[in-house]
């Protein structure tokens, strides 16, 4: 939802309601085996998925409404509709986070910040493309994203920051199409990919925003 009032400066906002739907992770089919004896040699080729611990995704619809009020009561609202777009924009802190600054950021910078090295799935070889987007007002250019969704949405990472040198420093943002096709066959207002601790079994909490347009 946005509120508008005195001392407001931009009109994208911490996301207030939220509901948990579906989640999981990737499990293997099976496991390879082979019966052998003595004496055999056996050509035999491998392959598999393996579930990345570098990122996770968020997908759903959006909903909200434009409102005045003066923090107690609402003294006029507007329904907002998905059709109209927007972002949503998800950063793993809880506060900090500077949305006058806008800058881009590469993906160099992102494995820097998340210390993902070199590895197949670090940021390098995730967001491999760019965008140019405006949040808050503010458009930025060439920053690192990578479109997810059949071409519907496209996650772009930017900072609040020419120097970003942490987590609060950065925002994984999405644009909300309604209706758009989602990697699960489904239809829905926006796709995020978003960077969390390679740390097996570790956590990362993501705090959302939402500039309903």
């Amino acid at each position: 939802m946005l509120l508008f009032a005195v001392g407001l400066l931009f009109a994208i906002q911490p996301a207030e309601n939220w509901t948990t739907g579906q989640i999981g992770k990737y499990t293997q089919a099976g496991q390879a085996n082979v019966t052998t004896e003595g004496g055999n040699v056996t050509q035999l080729n491998l392959s598999s998925n393996i579930s990345t611990e570098k990122w996770a995704g968020f997908w759903g619809n959006v909903s909200g409404r434009i409102v005045l009020s003066p923090g107690t009561g609402m003294f006029y609202t507007w329904t907002w509709d998905s059709s109209r777009g927007g972002e949503v924009c998800a950063i793993a802190a809880p506060s900090g986070f500077d949305w006058s600054g806008l800058q881009s950021v590469t993906a160099a910078v992102i494995n820097s910040i998340w210390n993902f090295g070199s590895a197949t799935d670090n940021a390098t070889n995730t967001l491999t493309s760019t965008c140019n987007v405006d949040i808050a007002g503010i458009p930025v250019s060439n920053t690192a994203g990578n479109v997810t969704g059949g071409n519907y949405f496209k996650t772009c990472a930017v900072a609040d920051q020419a120097s970003p040198s942490t987590k609060a420093d950065i925002a994984f943002c999405v644009n909300i199409t309604q209706g758009g096709n989602l990697f699960n066959g489904q239809t829905g207002d926006y796709q995020l990919l978003v960077a969390t601790n390679e740390t097996a079994g570790t956590t990362e909490t993501y705090y959302f925003w939402l500039e309903l347009d």
